[in-house]
């Protein structure tokens, strides 16, 4: 391991087991990967060929030009989906690239379409119609479904699929959860012969009324928490920054920007490589902690955009050596943990993580 910078250490082993975790709850249909965003922010390339190894072949991302990336690591991929959809002058590059677009729009379905469902090469364009069942975010609502029916815009119904997007999954209980449910059949039922998709990770920890042809788990991969209770999926990423220097006090002193942080005469302060412009939160000046040889040591003042002060005093010299590192998110302390920290999500986190972090694969 590279002890000169900040790393984050993924565990492929962890991500496969989540992935057979995942498909396993599922009572039928496929189980796809979301790997948008840098695959969370983890490494699309490393994380995608880690799960098509595992047998996974279909993949979501969230734009063209990450869809095109992935086609590059993975050319035997079956299905590419891109979550936004196809915009004016791209039909071409989805084709060629044998990627599938998500329907979000009318005007989108046009274009796709193009007055003839056959492709270049002679085959059927497939294609997701994104059904809005209530989140109110991208999608058809049921008014543009029922065009699309009496227009008979889509000739054949065996190559689209219906999707939708669950608002409140990691909430099992709650009424949006059914209603949505509802609706995605009602849309269903306009289109005789299509699949389906509506679980996204937390769905695939409702009941098997939910997983209908298809699952597009994302966060849970990761190892981030995708419903109550226990967290069911293991850890996976590993974020740490090399020791830059250890400084022992020789007088009462104040620590960092604004003075914000008391030690005493004779607390030791170690200064580490990792800050705000790495993605770590600003907010946690003070209040968040790391490991430090595994003793937890709390973060003395406020994060600068480099490096971070932990007081180490609790930390005995004799264990810390020049390998030593400072483990900000690990088994203990979860992406889950920092999240609660930050009134946030784990997604938040992961994707914050700059590019100056290494990633590093085990």
């Amino acid at each position: 391991m590279n002890t000169n910078c900040a790393t984050l250490e993924i565990d492929l082993a962890a991500l496969a087991a989540n992935y057979r975790l995942l498909k396993s709850k599922l009572s039928r249909g496929h189980c796809a990967a979301v790997v948008k965003a840098n695959a969370y922010g983890l490494g699309v390339e490393a994380v995608s060929k880690t799960l098509w190894a595992e047998g996974c072949q279909q993949f979501f991302v969230a734009t063209l030009e990450e869809a095109v990336e992935l086609r590059a690591a993975l050319p035997e991929a079956k299905h590419i989906y891109v979550f936004h959809g196809i915009f004016a002058g791209e039909q071409q590059d989805f084709i060629h690239h044998h990627i599938t677009p998500v329907i979000n729009t009318l005007e989108q379905l046009e274009k796709w379409v193009d007055g003839d469902w056959l492709s270049v090469n002679g085959k059927k364009k497939p294609a997701i119609l994104h059904v809005d069942t209530g989140i109110t975010r991208l999608g058809l609502n049921q008014t543009d479904l029922e065009k699309i029916t009496t227009s008979h815009q889509l000739p054949t119904t065996n190559h689209f699929q219906l999707m939708s997007h669950l608002a409140c999954a990691h909430e099992p209980s709650h009424p949006k959860n059914a209603e949505q449910l509802l609706r995605f059949k009602q849309a269903l039922a306009l289109f005789g012969g299509a699949t389906a998709s509506l679980a996204n990770s937390a769905g695939i920890f409702l009941s098997s009324d939910f997983h209908f042809d298809m699952a597009r788990p994302g966060c849970a991969l990761y190892g981030i928490h995708p419903t109550s209770g226990e967290n069911p999926m293991q850890h996976v990423a590993t974020l740490s920054a090399p020791i830059l220097q250890i400084r022992t006090l020789d007088r009462n002193e104040t620590v960092g920007y604004g003075a914000t942080y008391s030690a005493k005469k004779g607390a030791r302060i170690a200064l580490v490589g990792l800050g705000y412009s790495d993605g770590y939160f600003r907010m946690l000046g003070n209040k968040g902690f790391a490991y430090m040889a595994g003793i937890r040591v709390p973060i003395a003042g406020r994060i600068s955009m480099d490096m971070i002060a932990l007081d180490i005093s609790s930390v005995a010299e004799n264990i810390i050596t020049e390998s030593t590192r400072a483990e900000f998110i690990n088994s203990r302390q979860t992406v889950n943990d920092i999240a609660d920290s930050c009134d946030t999500i784990g997604y938040e986190i992961f994707t914050r993580i700059g590019r100056r972090v290494k990633r590093i694969y085990s």
